[in-house]
């Protein structure tokens, strides 16, 4: 197998281009079903399957319930095959059965109820003093996230138990820990989530120490969108000790690019570090909304080009409108751009990993059964560096430093009383859920605030939330 460098970086991109390693052979015809026609990550899935290569027979099924998406995100997919030359064909349904009927991977990302539904929750929040940054990991918005999309990816499972049962679920969908350790505990599906929030660090280090991606090595464990690096090596020598000057040496930062150009500082990651002795992934936003200590009166104007503010006398949301990017490319003049540039999700590893028992090694969300988090609950929805053969994991498993460990141990409990109110239609779960969050400024306002969030939501929830006991 061969490490190549893809091209020059376009205009708009960071260079030097991610190297990747060519496949030899092919997956041969196998199915990928996409649940969910979603602007941001289906089309950065084939971008580097067309890259990597050996998928080049697949058929891609989409699946959305909005007309609209399923025809710009399938025509857009049909370019890029036609473009490539490649053989893969693309079908688009409005029926869940028809979607998995044949599928060998599955790959999620929706948001139940949209727009609309994240919006009334960030509503919710505002009446409480409670800002929004992001919104889909932690806080009162998160819970909200969970109450209407797990019971709609329990029954997707169920329903690859029945259509598809020797099917991959690969999980985009946020909260992600919460949403992939639901579908985990109640199926028989193996279902991890993939983000790349912390794989990243592997790129990020190798910018800090100058080097290339091969030579870093890392222990790193938490949740997803905060996991820790405990110890860290560059070319086979520790250098954990150094992590804060190299960092504040180098300036490198996290870049991700492909629809949206961002770059994110490490400010806060460095602040962090400064405390707990552990390097954590995210940098600016999600890292500040698992703490206390960031979205404060005092500090969070530095977060306001990130809030969600208040629309007053809005009008009902609608669907998403696709990046003017996306249109281009699936009907401009010009085709699709940027072919030759990695993406930064990498789907296409687990799904080689999966289908030609290669083993591969990269960060994943997935239930702690191997005790990849030493004394962290089994059934818990971790985030760890394991190594994917088939159907057979493996992971080293590391200890976390006291003060971390105290920290994810408190996230995943609020994932487990998130799951349990969701799929039990439990108040006290949820209230307690809220307790235990970062994002609370008043424990007085908890039975009022889930109230006012069920009732902005009720419409994607179940009935029995509102039924008198």
């Amino acid at each position: 197998m061969a490490t190549k460098t893809i091209g020059k970086s376009a205009p708009g991109n960071w260079g030097p281009p991610e190297k990747f390693v060519k496949n030899k052979g092919t997956v041969g015809r196998k199915q990928i079903t996409f649940i969910g026609a979603s602007y941001k990550f289906i089309h950065k899935v084939l971008r580097d399957m067309l890259l990597v290569g050996g998928f080049n027979d697949c058929h891609l099924v989409l699946h959305d319930l909005n007309p609209e998406p399923l025809r710009i995100v399938g025509d857009l997919l049909e370019r890029m095959a036609r473009q490539t030359r490649t053989k893969i064909t693309v079908a688009r349904t409005l029926s869940q059965d028809e979607a998995l009927k044949g599928a060998d991977v599955v790959i999620l990302a929706i948001t139940t109820g949209g727009l609309e539904s994240d919006f009334r929750s960030f509503e919710v929040c505002a009446k409480y003093g409670i800002p929004v940054g992001v919104g889909d990991t932690l806080g009162p918005t998160a819970l909200s996230r969970n109450l209407r999309a797990i019971p709609v990816v329990v029954n997707l499972v169920k329903n690859m138990e029945r259509i598809c049962p020797d099917a991959l679920m690969l999980n985009f969908t946020n909260p992600m820990s919460a949403i992939t350790g639901a579908m985990a505990r109640t199926s028989s599906i193996p279902c991890f989530g993939l983000c790349h929030s912390a794989d990243s660090l592997f790129q990020y280090f190798a910018d800090v120490f100058k080097c290339e991606k091969k030579d870093i090595n890392m222990e790193i464990g938490g949740v997803n969108h905060q996991a820790f690096v405990t110890r860290l090596w560059v070319k086979g020598k520790e250098r954990t000790g150094d992590i804060l000057t190299a960092a504040q040496k180098s300036k490198a930062t996290f870049k991700d690019s492909l629809v949206t150009v961002t770059e994110e500082d490490t400010e806060l990651q460095q602040e962090v570090y400064k405390i707990l002795g552990a390097w954590p992934s995210c940098g600016d936003t999600h890292l500040a909304e698992f703490y206390r200590y960031f979205f404060t009166s005092r500090r969070v104007d530095k977060y306001e080009h990130h809030m969600h503010h208040l629309i007053p006398g809005r009008e009902p949301l609608g669907a998403k409108k696709p990046p003017q990017i996306l249109l281009d490319w699936a009907y401009g003049p010009d085709g699709v751009g940027d072919l030759h540039l990695m993406t930064t999700e990498h789907a296409h590893e687990l799904m080689w990993a999966w289908l030609t028992k290669t083993p591969f090694t990269r960060v994943l969300n997935l239930l702690n059964t191997g005790e990849y988090l030493k004394g962290i609950d089994k059934n818990a929805c971790v985030e760890a560096l394991v190594t994917l053969n088939g159907r057979k994991i493996t992971g080293k498993q590391i200890t976390l430093p006291p003060a971390v460990h105290s920290l994810v141990t408190n996230w995943t409990a609020i994932h487990e009383l998130s799951i349990k109110a969701a799929l039990e239609h439990d108040r006290a779960a949820a209230e307690q859920a809220l307790f235990l969050d970062p994002h609370m400024r008043d424990m007085y306002d908890i039975p009022k605030l889930l109230d006012d969030m069920l009732l902005a939501t009720k419409p994607w929830l179940s009935e029995k939330w509102f039924a008198r006991k």
